[in-house]
């Protein structure tokens, strides 16, 4: 409640990354609107195969409208089930304290602490994929870690095996769970042979090491074919790094810049880390466990930082897959400095302490700040990627009185493919801001769109409507920017602005 997350459930997809929200949100409608063939998703953009496009496992869009089904399409539900999501995702991480901390309140501190992150809060009520496979490798950690201290060690596996799929099919990058397993298996007799815990022999866990990547490697192989047959590319499905080191430099220092404030306090942070990497350091064998996880997470976090370098420099949301690491690497210094700890000696033990209790109370105020911020409109970390698309909101309801169900439209001016149309639930194609009048003609003579959206008049007529030279008949105006047209294609004749 204070966070202010149920005061934004009912809203479409807001602020940060508008465009990528509203792609989401659009597959699970057009699952609900168009066909529910789970191979075959699709954006309201269908210039291209009826929008049929290649994408990440769509687990999160085929539930939401399963219940859609239900319950009819309400942006509520999808956020709603995104944030039961993460909340069984916090659980988890929760349920993990309890396989190495006793005390109740040192649980809840470093639970929450670690949670009011304002990437991770922001992202909890969402439309995103990223948030859904991080609590999935939640879950598959406290699976692994629940076989790992031997109990019930046949069910654990399973369910890991589950949840670790999910995680990398739903976001490929999350597979550095199982990567990090798989190390854990090569590496961790050898390197603490003096240790009373010992890894089960790798031969016992060949195959079962192998699994995962199966079904991973299936489905992106499927979309990457899907992508190629409809040349349809609003999804990522393949790396992409820096060109050179320059650029890699710029993007990481433009990345860590823009989005350092979104993790956590940058000083807190930062102070975190150097305290954690010379714990790691001079002090792993003490808390071995949870010192190698959150070395060889924020190792494998490093390696998905280089290949997807031009992703971190605009996407924040990649900054997610940071969390576990954290998570670890405060359950790491937790077993050193306080557990079962009766005196407190030293600068940085002291230190820790301080900022354990501290820490929950400093996020949380953080994260707050932050979130009102990102759902102010005007604010620098809005950011709305469609600069009307608060009045297309409030339109909306008029518009879809005027334009029947099923009609085809066009919008202008969208900079993203689906944000226009999905806030209209509508299909059809959208012109973005840096089309020129030659592509938009021939665009909009190849579409079924009979009804065309403007929220710029005098751009419209001045260098589009003179080529395009079909009569377009006004039907709304909101009193502001929107205006709504009938496209007439029986006569060719250029016409005037009203």
């Amino acid at each position: 409640m204070y966070l202010g997350i149920f005061d934004v459930m009912h809203l479409p997809p807001q602020g940060m990354h508008q465009g990528a929200q509203s792609d989401r949100a659009c597959v699970a409608w057009n699952y609900y609107h168009e066909s529910m063939n789970f191979f075959l998703p699709r954006v309201s953009e269908d210039r291209g195969s009826e929008g049929i496009a290649g994408m990440e496992f769509p687990a999160l869009p085929y539930t939401v409208a399963l219940i859609y089904k239900i319950t009819g399409s309400h942006d509520f539900i999808f956020r709603l089930i995104v944030y039961l999501i993460v909340s069984f995702g916090v659980f988890m991480a929760w349920q993990i304290t309890g396989l190495f901390i006793s005390k109740t309140i040192h649980r809840l501190l470093l639970t929450f602490g670690w949670y009011f992150s304002p990437i991770l809060v922001f992202y909890t009520p969402n439309f995103l994929a990223d948030p859904v496979a991080f609590s999935m490798s939640m879950a598959a950690w406290y699976f692994y870690l629940k076989r790992w201290f031997g109990i019930e060690p046949y069910k654990n596996r399973l369910l890991y095996t589950l949840f670790v799929c999910l995680a990398g099919l739903i976001k490929v990058s999350y597979l550095i769970t199982h990567i990090a397993v798989i190390l854990i298996a090569l590496l961790w007799n050898r390197l603490n042979r003096d240790n009373q815990v010992s890894f089960q022999p790798l031969r016992h866990e060949i195959l079962w090491l192998f699994i995962p990547f199966v079904p991973v490697a299936a489905w992106y192989s499927y979309s990457a074919q899907l992508t190629a047959k409809t040349w349809n590319t609003h999804f990522l499905q393949t790396v992409n790094p820096s060109s050179s080191l320059n650029e890699f430099i710029e993007n990481t220092r433009y990345a860590l810049n823009t989005w350092q404030s979104q993790l956590y306090s940058p000083k807190f942070m930062y102070g975190l880390i150097i305290v954690a990497v010379y714990a790691l350091v001079f002090h792993r064998k003490k808390a071995p466990l949870p010192a190698f996880i959150s070395a060889l997470l924020l190792t494998g976090f490093a390696a998905v930082f280089v290949l997807f370098n031009v992703q971190f420099r605009y996407h924040d949301y990649y900054f997610i897959l940071l969390m576990p690491a954290l998570f670890f690497m405060w359950i790491f210094l937790q077993q050193l400095w306080l557990e079962k700890q009766n005196f407190i000696i030293g600068l940085f033990p002291l230190a820790f302490v301080f900022c354990f209790w501290y820490m929950p109370f400093r996020n949380l105020w953080h994260a707050k700040e932050v979130i009102k911020n990102r759902y102010t409109p005007g604010n620098e970390w809005n950011q709305s990627a469609f600069k009307t698309a608060n009045e297309l909101i409030d339109a909306s309801g008029a518009i879809n009185k005027i334009i029947p169900d099923k009609s085809r439209i066009c919008v202008a001016f969208d900079p993203t493919p689906n944000t226009a149309l999905y806030l209209l639930k509508k299909r059809g194609i959208r012109i973005s801001e840096d089309f020129d009048s030659k592509m938009t003609a021939g665009i909009l003579s190849a579409s079924k769109a009979d009804y065309l959206i403007l929220n710029d008049t005098s751009r419209w007529f001045q260098k589009y409507q003179p080529i395009i030279q079909q009569k377009i008949i006004p039907l709304y105006n909101n009193g502001e920017n929107i205006f709504v047209y009938r496209i007439d294609r029986s006569i060719t004749a250029p016409a005037h602005r009203p």
